[in-house]
């Protein structure tokens, strides 16, 4: 019966693979900008998109109306190499390694910044991709999967030995396809409390939408058995244990029984699920800017986001998948609260930015959930430099550590601290429209989980990921 609900699982567990950030902690990204890319340590931008990085500090920005308007681009790649004995017996592999890999194109990851700031008050909106932002796609399916019907040659050899009936062979087509999105919306005000002080709130509206598409079919195994007429070609999985449940029906009612739930998990399973839900949180922010000096603190509450499953049809009608995941059921898919705090210092046309983030992972409930030990920390540092009246380069670089259980983690879902090195630069084209360019690569540690599987057989998974992204953005400043 352990392979029983170890299939079950592998068929369902699929909605747990697509969230992908391209910088920030498990569930957020922190790239809201071309500007970001370019030069990463954002918290004490005066510039557009300090309307996410450094809101308190829209108010130091100059009278008038400031317009940011962005898009991001990102490739990324996920590929685990699993190792595990009975992948041997698959139809096609080369030996018990095998890899899988999943790609994401992400074309358009947009974000737009608005601020009106007059003296001491200004006000300000924008949206951007909180969380997600592409779709991760698996060809070859998953090892995990892949692994729970690796077994079906040894279970039906091992149950089978007292009728003379053996397999030493399967195969599978599996496919799965998920994709994920946090659009984040937000509005609030800022004010400036003396010539050097402000502060600032917003409200944030989180509206997620996850859509899961995938199949495992045409589950095959090569069973051998003279005395019901099976030649060792292969076959259809279900096929087999509806015949050998009703040949065993007389002589062993429990393996028939066994063999009739085998053929029920064994035929064809479609997924087609999506996931919907909103929250409502706040973000509370303050700024220094005094001489060469600035410095900023943001803390943005958890998003507790519950999401509501709607399976299509097929789906819905599928026992297997509609029993762990039925229709019109939530499930937490919360973001955690995140501290921020930065601090700057202009040495002439030279400026240099440090910036830490803490994201409190242990408060929020999520897929990563049961492989979190302790939150998340960053460490950025950013420099930019005006070569020239109209001309600004700039670069950083970003540390992400982790503090998560790798020997829990599963090729469904994990994460893995990362360097990121972002450079580009800024061009004013006009005296009220700058242009920003930025690229960012990401190299992520390697990680490795070794275990064993519900059959008492080892595996072992390591876990690669590469990332690259990048942006164009157009700052706009007008009126007085």
């Amino acid at each position: 019966m352990k392979i029983f609900t170890k299939i079950a699982l592998a068929i369902v567990a699929t909605t747990t693979v697509a969230t992908s950030a391209i910088a920030g902690g498990p569930m957020t990204n922190t790239n809201q900008s071309a500007a970001f890319l370019r030069s990463i340590a954002r918290g004490t931008s005066l510039d557009a998109d300090a309307v996410y990085n450094n809101p308190a500090g829209v108010v130091f920005m100059e009278n008038g109306f400031h317009l940011g308007i962005n898009d991001q681009m990102a490739y990324q790649t996920r590929t685990i190499t699993s190792t595990f004995a009975p992948f041997a017996m698959g139809v096609g592999n080369s030996g018990m390694t095998k890899e899988f890999e999943g790609t994401v194109f992400s074309p358009l990851i947009p974000s737009v910044h608005f601020a009106w700031k007059h003296n001491r008050w200004a006000v300000m909106a924008g949206i951007g991709v909180n969380g997600g932002g592409g779709s991760l796609e698996f060809d070859n399916g998953l090892g995990s999967f892949e692994r729970q019907f690796s077994v079906l040659p040894g279970a039906i050899s091992q149950l089978g030995a007292p009728y003379g009936l053996s397999a030493n062979q399967y195969n599978v087509d599996m496919y799965l396809k998920g994709n994920s999105m946090t659009l984040a919306f937000n509005v609030g005000a800022a004010f400036r409390i003396t010539d050097w002080l402000s502060v600032a709130a917003q409200v944030r509206l989180g509206v997620t939408s996850n859509g899961y598409e995938g199949h495992i079919k045409n589950i095959q195994t090569n069973p051998s058995c003279a005395l019901l007429g099976l030649s060792g070609a292969m076959m259809p999985a279900s096929q087999f244990f509806q015949a050998a449940g009703a040949a065993l029906g007389q002589v062993n009612p429990q393996i028939a029984a066994m063999a009739g739930q085998y053929a029920a998990l064994t035929s064809d399973h479609i997924l087609d699920v999506k996931q919907k839900g909103t929250s409502i949180s706040p973000v509370l922010a303050l700024a220094f800017h005094k001489g060469q000096w600035d410095a900023s603190v943001k803390y943005e509450f958890k998003m507790a986001t519950e999401l509501e499953i709607e399976s299509a049809e097929v789906s819905a009608n599928d026992p297997v998948i509609n029993g762990l995941f039925p229709n019109g059921a939530k499930v937490k898919s919360e973001t955690p609260a995140l501290l921020a705090a930065a601090v700057s210092r202009h040495f002439g046309p030279v400026k240099v930015t440090a910036e830490w983030h803490h994201y409190f992972d242990k408060d929020a409930e999520n897929s990563f959930s049961p492989v979190i030990e302790g939150n998340t920390n960053e460490y950025l540092l950013g420099v930019e430099w005006q070569v020239a009246e109209r001309w600004l380069v700039s670069a950083g670089t970003q540390r992400t550590a982790l503090n998560m259980n790798e020997n829990a983690y599963s090729d469904m879902n994990f994460s893995i601290s990362s360097w990121s090195v972002g450079a580009g630069l800024a061009y004013l084209c006009t005296d009220n429209i700058r242009l920003n360019l930025g690229v960012m690569p990401t190299f992520y540690d390697e990680a490795k989980a070794v275990g064993v599987d519900s059959n008492d057989l080892d595996f072992t998974d390591v876990y690669n990921r590469t990332s690259w992204a990048w942006g164009i953005g157009l700052d706009f400043k007008f009126g007085k």
